[in-house]
């Protein structure tokens, strides 16, 4: 199938998307639906991801970071020139909104899908954007401009003036980088250099400014799209209020809170600037909406020009392919469809799904996938970066996938995601699925409370517990894999299985360490010898609470075990995707175990009995999923044996050195700033004392776990 020109205009045969992951999969998805060959470009730690094959042609950029590739304009140039590409996409995030950039897409003679360059510079910088729109009668939230050099003494009045809290905003980009909240005077000068420095490495313009942060608000945005004949519309709605570190993991449409004269109000404002600036292409009016009735008002925040991360939450409530729009536009054709003909029908939902920890303050996790295992169905749709064996590396956002429902209603939506993420099962790393699970599910949202402070407002979500009787059920299936080879065979306990003897003799015994919420938290496995058979002994420790040793049996000839609470397992037929069968007490349930990680031996102390166990185990059971990590006997505990000096939580590039050797340091002083996976991370002492040595530089990589400062004591003794 070949795309049939529009009369007099341009022709895109083969279309480079200068990005990576997600959002270049996605373009290639509607590329070949509409014939259309396509060329990805990718960095070195990008090279075995999907979208690189998934591509007609590819192209290495070289390098490690976003700046020596996807940020460097003459590389994807030439990246065109040698692949023949005659059109480029430029995605979101990195080069989308540059404007010098895609004036040199267009003068190398090649289609640019996105907006003209005059109107990226008329919207690119925030306290400009915000100038054309109060020219144009869009209401404004309080602020103010910030000079480059403005004194500490002066940027404290001007905060002052502004009203705290206050939100130091990058003027470039967007993505939550270079965004700050503050709601004291003494913490505006800290906030406003890490402010800078963010945005500095993140779109190369340190320019901020403030904006007062308005408590209780939504985050409301209306997808606009102009084409080049001077039409614009606008495609409703998206909600996108969820945040973590100002950046979304939950979007949807319709928004649950903005009353009709409100959104009719925004719709006008949106089509209105858009046709100020002559916009081209896909774009999204962000607005701020406070109050509720009669007395709800919305302010304008930003624009951005280009296709935005969500677009999906639109694609299935219109049935529109805003991708297909946006290659249509840049051919010279007029928009698909004029405002009456847009319809909307039904509720959907988006959320973000990343690799990292909320429990730790969404410290981002690095690794290899072991397993991945995330399917749509029905009317939900993954649209994923990664696959199974992917690695997830330190040098880019953290998001795996992006997991859409659609359903008739907001309820119905929000069930079906939750369930799609219940059964998900992807291992290697950390995700924020449980969190996303919990806010789905969580009365507040279902309830339409969607403000920016949810989850400050309902920090039980970031890290829900496994209820108890599922955690007992999957230790049951942790000892049964780890002691008894289950995943290995067909039945629970064969005869006769590994270690038996007719006698009996000392336990076999494992120890594993597990999350439990947000503590850490471990438990004995053990498995014990009669003449009748084996019992497998569970003693967990989940952070301090008391909970019960429990001892399961495989033979129906067990009574009773003294000190525990017995359960028989039985019938646990394993299969080749990971699942079982496991009766436990009578009751039968479906289970999964997953082992990962690399190999390793381990001796129950008995003459010959050498049994082979796993580094990593995941278990599945009743919608929870909890990760074991095997101890392995000579080790010590890797909390126990952490050492005091600060170290990097994860691998990163240094950008900056807070302290000097001499300077004294109170508990909670920052020391070091950490970029790792497009997100600052604050290196902070956890004692006073006094820097005694620097063990890093500014711009170098380090890995998880480096020393970064040793303190000495703070009264000088040895």
């Amino acid at each position: 199938m070949t795309q049939s020109p529009v009369p007099g205009s341009a022709t895109i045969t083969r279309l480079l998307v200068a990005n990576r992951g997600e959002v270049a999969r996605r373009v290639f998805r509607t590329c070949n639906a509409l014939g259309i060959e396509t060329v990805a470009v990718f960095s070195e730690p990008d090279r075995d991801l999907p979208f690189v094959d998934e591509a007609t042609y590819a192209v290495a950029l070289g390098g490690t970071t976003s700046a020596q590739s996807y940020l460097d304009a003459a590389k994807i140039l030439d990246a065109a020139r040698r692949s023949g590409a005659d059109a480029v996409h430029p995605g979101y995030g990195f080069l989308s909104e540059n404007a010098d950039f895609a004036e040199a897409v267009t003068d190398a003679g090649l289609v640019w899908v996105g907006p003209t360059p005059a109107s990226m510079r008329a919207m690119a910088l925030k306290v400009e954007a915000k100038r054309i729109a109060a020219g144009a009668g869009v209401p404004l939230v309080p602020g103010a401009e910030l000079d480059a050099e403005v004194s500490d003494a002066d940027l404290v009045l001007i905060a002052d003036g502004v009203g705290y809290p206050v939100l130091v905003k990058a003027s470039a980009g967007g993505g939550g980088k270079g965004m700050r909240i503050v709601r004291a005077p003494h913490a505006i000068v800290e906030a406003v250099s890490g402010a800078r420095r963010e945005a500095a490495a993140s779109f190369g313009d340190p320019t901020v400014f403030l904006e007062r942060y308005v408590e209780g608000s939504r985050h409301v945005e209306v997808q606009v799209f102009g084409d080049t004949h001077g039409n614009v519309v606008h495609l409703f709605e998206r909600e996108c209020s969820i945040q973590r570190r100002h950046q979304k993991i939950v979007e949807e449409s319709p928004s649950p809170s903005a009353t009709t004269t409100t959104l009719e109000r925004m719709y006008a404002a949106a089509v209105s600037l858009a046709r100020s600036i002559s916009y081209v292409g896909a774009g999204t009016v962000e607005f701020l909406v406070s109050g509720a009735g009669d007395d709800q008002e919305s302010f304008f925040l930003e624009m951005n020009t280009r296709l935005q991360v969500e677009h999906p939450v639109t694609e299935l409530v219109t049935g529109l392919d805003l991708v297909e729009w946006q290659l249509a536009v840049a051919r010279g054709a007029p928009l698909p469809l004029a405002q009456g003909d847009i319809d909307r029908d039904g509720h959907a939902i988006e959320v973000r799904l990343y690799a990292e920890d909320p429990a730790r303050d969404f410290l981002p996790s690095t690794g290899r996938i072991t397993r991945w295992d995330l399917t749509g169905y029905g009317d939900v749709r993954v649209d994923a970066a990664v696959d199974e064996d992917s690695e997830v590396t330190p040098y880019y956002d953290p998001m795996l996938a992006k997991i859409i429902a659609h359903a008739t209603d907001r309820t119905e939506a929000a069930r079906a995601l939750a369930r799609v993420l219940r059964d998900e099962r992807v291992d290697g790393v950390t995700t924020n699925a449980d969190l996303l699970v919990a806010v789905l599910e969580s009365p507040a949202f279902l309830a339409g409370e969607t403000t920016t402070a949810f989850l400050d407002e309902h920090p039980e979500v970031l890290a829900p517990r496994v209820p108890a009787q599922v955690l007992r059920r999957q230790l049951v299936v942790a000892a049964l894999v780890l002691l008894d080879g289950a995943l290995e065979r067909d039945e629970v306990a064969p005869s006769p299985p590994r270690g038996w003897r007719n006698v009996g003799g000392v336990p076999d015994t494992l120890r594993v360490d597990y999350r439990h919420g947000a503590a850490d938290a471990s438990a004995l496995l053990a498995r014990s010898w009669t003449r009748d058979g084996a019992v497998f002994w569970v003693r967990p420790d989940t952070g301090g609470e008391s909970v019960a040793a429990q001892a399961i049996a495989t033979d129906d000839r067990f009574e009773r075990v003294e000190g525990a609470a017995l359960e028989r397992a039985r019938g646990a037929r394993w299969f080749r995707d990971g699942s079982a069968h496991l009766e436990l007490d009578g009751v039968r349930r479906e289970v999964r175990g997953h082992l990962g990680g690399p190999a390793w031996q381990w001796s129950s102390g008995l003459p010959g009995d050498d049994a082979v166990a796993t580094a990593q185990l995941s278990v599945s059971c009743d919608g929870w999923t909890t990760a074991f990590t095997v101890v392995e006997p000579w080790a010590t505990s890797a909390r126990d044996g952490a050492g005091a000096s600060p170290t990097t939580p994860v691998p990163g590039t240094v950008t900056h050195v807070s302290v000097a050797v001499g300077d004294g340091v109170t508990a909670g002083d920052a020391l070091v700033v950490l970029e790792a996976m497009k997100m600052e991370h604050t290196i902070r002492a956890d004692a006073d004392g006094v820097v005694a040595a620097i063990h890093v530089r500014v711009g170098q990589s380090v890995d998880a776990h480096t020393v970064v400062v040793t303190l000495g004591p703070a009264d000088g003794s040895s």
